[in-house]
């Protein structure tokens, strides 16, 4: 493993608009993550997801904005529903920790399909509608109005207290869009192989993030800068 970047030019980098390599814990998922905050998204940049990544494309929010969008995950919707089927789907025996961040499927009113694009103008017009999420009293009214579920990209919202609580993927990139004073919406995808058809080593995702010119870091280069610089944690956006 190569000499991991300092804080201070992963920031920096990130706050720019580019897209980072994030490795968890090997006792965790042991997956990379390819990470961007939202307020950079282009469809092109949607499209390197894809093919840089191949998993999943996510949106994650920190939690003071799900509340605010009157949001829930998805295991708490499927608890409260009245349909038994549903709800004995749920894990009830997870602790905090391991409880997936998962709310629900969405996308613009205006938008059916899954394309580049599209994808991209559903995350640019969420990422417009909370630019003041700390003032605007309408955002919840406002996002059911401009927005539907299902759809085409799956919205995750970080665990209460962030890093406090839960070290997983989207906690992190929640940290990251903080520390370096985004909007607290972030675009994730994993990274996987198509030889073995499972997640890319953590030495394969660091080569191709060599060749694409990508920042790649280790989970415990954020979590030392956590661990020393917000002693009882950052609080949220």
């Amino acid at each position: 493993m190569n000499k991991q970047p300092n804080m201070t030019e992963i920031i920096e980098n990130f706050h720019n608009g580019e897209f980072i390599f994030l490795h968890d814990d090997d006792s965790r998922e042991n997956e990379t993550d390819i990470m961007l905050a939202a307020k950079h998204v282009t469809p092109k940049k949607i499209n390197q997801m894809r093919q840089l990544g191949g998993g999943l494309l996510c949106v994650g929010i920190s939690p003071d904005l799900g509340s605010k969008l009157n949001l829930s995950y998805m295991w708490d919707i499927l608890l409260q529903t009245k349909s038994p089927s549903l709800s004995n789907l749920v894990n009830t025996n997870r602790n905090t920790s391991q409880r997936s961040t998962h709310s629900i499927t969405f996308n613009h009113r205006t938008l059916g399909g899954a394309t580049d694009l599209q994808r991209s103008s559903t995350i640019s017009s969420l990422h417009e509608l909370c630019k003041d999420y700390t003032s605007n009293n309408n955002l919840s009214s406002d996002f059911h109005s401009m927005f539907e579920s299902p759809g085409h990209l799956q919205m995750l919202i970080g665990s209460p207290g962030l890093l406090k609580s839960r070290e997983g993927h989207t906690e992190l990139s929640l940290f990251l869009c903080e520390v370096s004073n985004l909007i607290p919406i972030v675009i994730m995808c994993e990274i996987l192989d198509n030889q073995t058809f499972t997640a890319k080593s953590a030495d394969d995702c660091e080569q191709l993030a060599k060749e694409n010119n990508i920042t790649f870091i280790e989970v415990d280069t954020i979590l030392d800068y956590y661990k020393t610089n917000f002693n009882n944690g950052p609080g949220e956006t």
